[in-house]
């Protein structure tokens, strides 16, 4: 046959033997279509292929004909049978167990702990999306009557912004992937290394395939916010330079230019967002329908309609103002007024836009470039450019919020303010709002497969249960009460439950407090997989710390990765060439993608359903997994709309119904304008969620640990720090095991700083280097250059040396290489309402590890060579030695 794949079905055997089936890639999220050829004489996997069908390639991940990805799945080093802790934790001696005696263990061990504690005391911790069974482990812990406790990076990354999404547009609209570049007039990349957050060769090309789409107004605008020159950089029509985590500033600084020239959507804030709606300056709320009426509701809000010149309640239930149909009604944008109360009193009462106005006053784009080292032009240009040259999307990445602290959850708001006041919501080139179901089926039989979130069962928490939730009370918008807000909107519209998956994530700082200090409990406890948390977490010295206490300790994984060799137990787990997929993206799409397992389990790996199963059924949950495989898993998730496995595997993609735009304004079945799933049924530029979550719902920027927000920390700690850096083929702390033909990319972590820091530092490039924070310091390469801005510093994150021994003192040099051990963990310092912890915009030192004069004999007189004259060599001296014992 010849080498295109288009129109091959799945489980075609070609003349050669060898059967080709058409399966769905997890070394990162673009989930790429590829074939998977296992030789049917040895039932070895021989060839990977992409799937035309799709027009998708074999990224360097892969290797050509899937070479790279065949070594990693068959690598010697893989782990390939159960092994059992034999000595002590860290001593790295193992007994090899069967996967059956494996689960008896496991579990008899875990009800110990739950007679003894109860089942609060188990935590799971997960790692960047890895397979699509994060429901299962849900559903395992749902089961168990497990609050729900999960640490995960998501807590920097994606997760929490889905959240925020879902408060003000009920939609995650914050996409690595938008839904149509090539409709967008203006794209703007925040933060996101396109050609290297996943791989060169990845679907991202389309971001950049959509700017040079020519549509009736030419090519796409792009404008890319990165502190580094990366590649697209080069290829933007405006590049913005901020130091780290002052992206915050510059996009209030937007708003704050959008506002004063007039470049917002008038129609859009007024008829389809809540901008209208009635704030009280006296308690900085909303104004609610019980406050103007004793038999009003509070989840009826209030606008100024100019036709009455009165107020005016809105009836959100019915997504309408409470009027006799046909009536006109005139709701102000701006204005101050005066509402009598129910209670006989007067309020001042604002709009909510006029609200939004005050509060990005103070954020001008002059103010903006002080802090942001930005030119106040460029910023000026690019708010006007994304207001004015629509449709517009901003596509998501890492430097776009996430990871940075305590202004994480301002930034993310206030990018979804910009959306909504550019009317760049749910139109096509702008931000795509899915729906899982129509919300005309709601009572009726949905045309959706199962989604996720009705896998989990988390009907089954309750309130008693909930409360146990690891920082339910402080950071409520990644817990309980802000799952239940945003859930019972969700309900209403859809007739779904809202994802738990990774919607609910737990403070990592609490956790590893509740497992050392045992506060508010217990947590002796966890089940780790796909997950490395001494390269993930913040504060490494601390987690290794609370892994150490661990009454038992779990690991699901690929490799013997540093938190491994600390297990009681590592089972082995299938890669993704060995699994099926059914997928909704953690329920953000609203289609499913389907890929049949590639090649069968190589000696004993297992894929996370079935362990997640086998051990429920261990626990007593056998009525509550009746499915065996996961191949029967998916054929029950399709059954719903009649579909059989062979059709949806086939097609890959199955979407319920046709893309549509605008949907917000369409009228249903029962005679109501669909709206968004929010509260008040409309895009909420002013979270209302948030304020009865007890949050200020405006975005404000706090200045970071700077140059100006810590002047006397600057003294020692001069330089700015973000840990950043991806590139491919590297993967998070995965692709580092040497043999399959990605870590020699990149052989040693680089650490990026600008020409004339170096010099003045006297680093070369290649040198090696100590990078120091207050929590700890880490040794990488020097690499210079003139694409990062002078007093900044980039360290890429998650390192560890797998070719080191596993054993202590060496852990595989995670204590050494990986960024978090310069990270603070402090929940103090953290997004208060997203537990988002700081890796960008930090302060830093930078000295060689090797006194740069050891070169030349002659380079520091015999004479000056005592310690006090403040020569090179007596900085380098000073730097000698333990870093602890120096503290």
């Amino acid at each position: 046959m010849s080498e295109s794949m288009v129109g091959v079905p799945n489980n075609h055997v070609d003349e050669n033997g060898i059967r080709w089936r058409r399966t769905r890639c997890h070394m990162c999220h673009m989930n790429c279509g590829i074939f998977a050829g296992v030789d049917t004489a040895t039932g070895r996997l021989v060839e990977l292929r992409p799937n035309d069908d799709e027009g998708a390639v074999l990224c360097n991940r892969l290797g050509e004909r899937g070479q790279r990805a065949i070594k990693f799945h068959y690598h010697p080093k893989r782990i390939n049978h159960p092994l059992k802790r034999a000595g002590e934790r860290g001593e790295d001696k193992w007994e090899q167990i069967s996967y059956d005696q494996a689960i008896k263990e496991i579990s008899e061990k875990l009800q110990g702990l739950i007679d003894k504690y109860g089942p609060e005391t188990l935590v799971s911790s997960e790692g960047t999306y890895r397979s699509d069974h994060l429901w299962a482990r849900s559903r395992f812990t749902n089961l168990l009557g497990n609050p729900g406790n999960v640490v995960d990076p998501g807590t920097i990354c994606w997760c929490w912004n889905y959240s925020l999404n879902m408060a003000m547009v009920g939609w995650p609209v914050e996409s690595m992937m938008p839904a149509s570049p090539q409709q967008s007039n203006t794209i703007v990349n925040w933060g996101k290394r396109c050609s290297e957050s996943y791989a060169p060769e990845a679907p991202l090309w389309r971001v950049i395939k959509g700017r040079t789409t020519v549509n009736e107004n030419g090519p796409a605008q792009m404008i890319v916010v990165d502190p580094v020159c990366i590649p697209e950089s080069g290829q933007a029509d405006q590049w913005l330079q901020p130091y780290p985590n002052t992206d915050c500033i510059i996009c209030l600084a937007w708003i704050n230019y959008i506002v004063e020239h007039e470049l917002y959507n008038e129609d859009f804030l007024k008829h389809w967002s809540n901008a209208v709606f009635l704030f009280r300056t006296d308690t900085n709320k909303l104004l609610r329908a019980s406050d103007i009426d004793a038999d009003g509701r509070f989840e009826d809000f209030v606008a100024w309609d100019a036709k009455r010149d009165g107020v005016l309640a809105w009836c959100s239930d019915e997504n309408r103002y409470c009027t006799e149909e046909g009536v006109e009604v005139d709701a102000q944008l701006s204005g101050t007024y005066r509402v009598k109360l129910a209670d006989g009193g007067e309020a001042e009462c604002i709009t909510v836009f006029d609200a939004i106005v005050r509060r990005v006053a103070e954020y001008t784009p002059e103010r903006a470039s002080k802090v942001s080292g930005v030119p106040k032009r460029k910023i000026e240009e690019a708010a006007k450019l994304y207001a004015t040259n629509g449709p517009a999307c901003i596509i998501w990445g890492l430097g776009g919020g996430d990871q940075h602290g305590n202004n994480a959850a301002s930034f993310g708001i206030a990018k979804t303010i910009l959306r909504i006041m550019t009317g760049n919501i749910d139109n096509p080139g702008g931000e795509f709002v899915g729906q899982p179901a129509d919300p005309n089926s709601v009572g009726k039989e949905k045309d959706f497969p199962v989604r996720d979130a009705e896998m989990e069962l988390s009907e089954l928490q309750d309130p008693e249960n909930q409360a146990k939730y690891i920082g339910n009370d402080r950071f409520r918008v990644m817990a309980w009460p802000g799952f239940k807000k945003i859930d019972k909107c969700y309900r209403k519209m859809f007739g779904l439950p809202r994802p738990m998956l990774h919607q609910m994530l737990c403070s990592p700082s609490l956790v590893l407090d509740a497992i050392i200090d045992k506060k508010p409990y217990p947590i002796t406890a966890m089940i780790a997989w796909s997950s490395n948390p001494l390269a993930w977490m913040p504060n490494t010295k601390k987690v290794y710390k609370a892994l150490k206490s661990l009454e038992l300790l779990v690991v699901c994984e690929y490799w013997k990765t540093p938190t491994a060799a600390l297990a009681d137990y590592i089972m082995p787990a299938c890669d993704w060439m060995e699994r099926p997929m059914c997928t909704t993206s953690e329920d953000s799409m609203d289609f499913i993608t389907v890929g049949d397992r590639g090649v069968e389990p190589y000696a004993e790996r297992h894929m996370d359903y079935d362990f997640f199963r086998s051990l429920g059924c261990a626990m007593g949950q056998q009525e509550q997994w009746p499915w065996e495989t996961y191949e029967d898993v998916i054929q029950y998730r399709i059954d719903r709309c009649g579909l059989k496995y062979e059709d949806v595997v086939n097609a890959g993609t199955y979407f319920p119904y046709p893309t549509e735009y605008y949907k917000y304004a369409r009228r249903l079945e029962n005679g109501q304008i669909q709206g968004f799933a929010t509260p008040s049924r409309k895009a909420e530029v002013y979270a209302s969620v948030l304020e009865e979550l007890d949050y200020d719902p405006l975005p404000v920027y706090r200045e970071p640990e700077s140059p100006l927000g810590n002047p006397e920390m600057a003294k020692e700690y001069p330089l700015r720090l973000t840990t950043a850096g991806r590139i491919s083929p590297l993967y998070h702390s995965e692709m580092r095991t040497p043999g399959h033909g990605t870590r020699t990319v990149a052989p040693y972590p680089m650490t990026w700083m600008h020409f004339n820091d170096a010099r003045a530092l006297h680093i070369k490039e290649g040198d090696w280097v100590w990078i120091e924070t207050p929590m700890g310091r880490i040794r990488q390469k020097a690499h210079l250059g003139w694409d990062i801005p002078e007093g900044v510093v980039q360290v890429p994150p998650s390192w560890w040396y797998p070719e080191l021994p596993a054993e202590e003192p060496w852990s595989q040099g995670v204590f050494e290489a990986a960024a978090n051990v310069l990270i603070d963990d402090d929940p103090d310092k953290a997004d208060q309402m997203t537990a988002t912890w700081n890796c960008r915009g930090l302060l830093c030192k930078v000295y060689p590890c090797i006194d740069p004069s050891d070169g030349a004999d002659d380079s520091i007189p015999a004479a000056l060579y005592d310690g006090t004259h403040g020569t090179v060599w007596d900085k380098a001296a000073e730097n000698l030695g333990f870093w602890e014992l120096k503290k």
